[in-house]
């Protein structure tokens, strides 16, 4: 009976492994080009993608990222983010966009992006209009990518100039170059660049001007206007068609707001706008004594003798309560790691001075969600002395229960001893497998050189070889991988159980403790404090690695 032809055709082990991406598209809508793009150059990125899938079967289109009024010059857009977090996840395994330019203009990051990071964690990644396509790649063609960014980031920092430059020409005419008008003023219809006094708001800042010099804080003056139902800026803004998001809705007064107000010379016929060197996404703020203040360029709403008295009230409050009472604010060991359990945002330290019967000023510190403001949030506020005793026990809980798990790595030493026994024989097994299927392979490529196989045999014999030489390879790294975590998990270095222990004699709170051992504290509406720490899935690990090896030794 004649033997069957071992071999499989070309054409079905091509198609066979082809590889299937799930596809992420990307697209982008710059923020300097001033209508020079419109919505349709978005539609149209995403025509020339959409056909450039449909035309390889290989592409599955999982979704589409649109970053919409983003500057190419930074990363921090939020549809890319989207992008990364995705990637990260394995959602995505390709991400195809237009050209290089849309992806980005920094030359830099681009390259990390490119050259580093989607490739480690096995990102294709084509750009259609620069025939850019990192799995077919050649050195000419990483040369011209690296020009490419190049000149994407040049002309991007050239643009950033002229628009930096056009915008500083305005501000020393006394032009008017914000994209809205300032509380109580409105655009003029006939010059968009010249302030008039909006009828309907400027009454609300003469109201808090007057609030000010009858001695109301800026706290005081926010809850006044909240509870009288004025429109916060933000959300005035958004009833005239500024905002289009309802975020912005139902905003409320907050003290900052109120300051703003109080302290801008627009409000006085002056324009003072802060100069800026802009270079790319490098935007820097100059001293404020380097504002470029132009007078006379509007109706002032409030006179300059009551700006300036209302000026010289706020600055005569606060050096009189600092000479009076020398207070000084305490250091803040928890800040950027208390978040609000509504909305996921840092909660700020707040200080509070109280002066007691006898004359004496007590101080306290609360922790608030800004979005208290905005009636976001309920969350309301945490004394810090309540969560700095809350977080210190829990700490001390916490190293005591690596106290007791370092007791019980000492105590299972003979059933690790034992464990790291039977790996090294395993591993001295496999390898001693790997070294004959070796020498089996030597051994049918002499017959094959001698004429004792022919060639198909020789070729089939060789693949079996192969496959186990390469199953034994894999099971030798995953037991070599077994015996590295063996050796540095249960052992009373372990990396983990140092940075705990180092703190056991700790009386009190410190802000290396803090960061050492705690990811974030998180804040709920109904007061509970939940605690993340660092090293908390290691500990888990350490347990169930003791567990393991102490059953297998029975």
């Amino acid at each position: 009976m004649a033997r069957k032809s071992r071999k499989t055709p070309e054409k079905q082990l091509t198609k066979t492994n082809q590889k299937t991406y799930s596809v992420g598209v990307y697209v982008r809508l710059s923020l300097l080009n001033n209508n020079m793009e419109d919505d349709s150059s978005i539609q149209n990125q995403k025509n020339i993608i959409l056909n450039y899938i449909k035309n390889n079967e290989q592409f599955k289109l999982i979704e589409i990222y649109e970053d919409n009024n983003f500057s190419g010059t930074n990363f921090n857009r939020t549809a890319f983010q989207k992008l990364i977090e995705d990637v990260q996840s394995g959602k995505i395994n390709c991400i195809i966009v237009k050209d290089l330019s849309r992806f980005g203009r920094n030359y830099i990051e681009c390259g990390n992006y490119l050259e580093k990071i989607f490739p480690y964690i096995g990102v294709r990644f084509i750009a259609i209009n620069d025939n850019y396509d990192s799995e077919n790649m050649n050195s000419s063609e990483i040369l011209m990518m690296h020009l490419k960014n190049i000149i994407n980031q040049l002309y991007a920092q050239d643009i950033g100039k002229k628009v930096s430059t056009a915008i500083r020409a305005k501000q020393k005419r006394g032009e008017y170059v914000g994209s809205f008008p300032n509380y109580g003023y409105k655009k003029d219809e006939k010059n968009k660049n010249k302030l008039v006094i909006n009828e309907e708001t400027a009454p609300v800042v003469k109201m808090i001007y007057d609030l000010k010099l009858q001695g109301l804080g800026y706290v005081q003056i926010a809850s006044k206007l909240n509870d009288q139902n004025i429109l916060s800026p933000y959300a005035y803004l958004h009833t005239k068609g500024y905002f289009k998001t309802d975020k912005y809705k139902d905003l409320k007064w907050t003290p900052l707001a109120v300051k703003r107000i109080c302290t801008n010379q627009v409000y006085i016929g002056n324009i003072a706008e802060k100069k800026s060197n802009v270079y790319g996404d490098k935007a820097k703020d100059l001293d404020m004594e380097k504002f470029i203040v132009v007078k006379n360029m509007h109706e002032p709403i409030v006179s300059e003798k009551v700006f300036y008295k209302v000026q010289q009230v706020t600055e005569n409050i606060a050096k009189t309560f600092k000479q009076k009472y020398d207070i000084k604010t305490t250091e803040n060991i928890f800040k950027g790691l208390v978040k609000c359990g509504n909305c996921g945002k840092n909660m700020y330290r707040f200080k509070h001075c109280v002066k007691n019967k006898n004359g004496k000023i007590n101080i306290s510190y609360d922790f608030k969600c800004k979005e208290i403001y905005a009636s976001k949030c309920k969350v309301g506020s945490t004394n810090e002395e309540t969560l700095k005793r809350i977080v210190f026990n829990q700490l001390k809980t916490q190293i005591q229960l690596v106290l007791d798990l370092q007791d019980l790595i000492v105590k299972n030493d003979k059933f690790v001893s034992y464990e790291e026994h039977l790996l090294k024989n395993t591993l001295q097994n496999l390898h001693s497998e790997i070294t004959k299927i070796k020498n089996f392979q030597k051994t049918i490529y002499e017959d094959y050189c001698t004429g004792l196989l022919d060639e198909e045999d020789y070729l089939f014999t060789k693949a079996n070889y192969i496959e186990k030489e390469n199953e034994l390879n894999l099971q030798k790294e995953n037991i070599q991988n077994k015996l590295f975590d063996l050796k540095n998990t249960l052992n009373k270095e372990n990396e983990y159980i140092k940075q705990f222990l180092k703190f056991k004699n700790y009386k009190f709170l410190t802000r290396e403790l803090l960061q050492t051992l705690i990811e974030k504290i998180v804040i709920h509406n109904d007061k509970s404090i939940e605690i993340f720490f660092k090293y908390e899935n290691e500990y888990k690990r350490i347990l169930n690695e003791i567990e393991r090896v102490s059953k297998n030794a029975v």
